[in-house]
């Protein structure tokens, strides 16, 4: 799976969010699930800050709205490009 990267993404762009039909998977959270490859295209652009954050998830994302625990699977992979 691919993401282009722009200077203003945040983390709900990569997580996802809340919607009126549920909760709305982003493409880190997708990939985390399905262990899928991620590549985030332009990702230079990313302030340094949200990188790390980026980095965080990694170890362990809890989505609060559907009260589960993502961890990286295998087969995932995050590539920077």
């Amino acid at each position: 799976m691919r993401y282009h990267c722009t200077p203003a993404t945040n983390l709900h762009d990569l997580i996802g969010c809340d919607s009126t039909d549920g909760f709305q998977y982003g493409p880190l959270s997708s990939a985390l699930k399905t262990g899928e490859e991620l590549v985030l295209e332009e990702s230079q652009v990313l302030p340094l800050l949200m990188v790390a954050k980026i980095h965080a998830v990694l170890h362990g994302l809890f989505i609060v709205e559907t009260e589960e625990t993502l961890r990286m699977p295998p087969g995932f992979r995050l590539v920077l490009h």
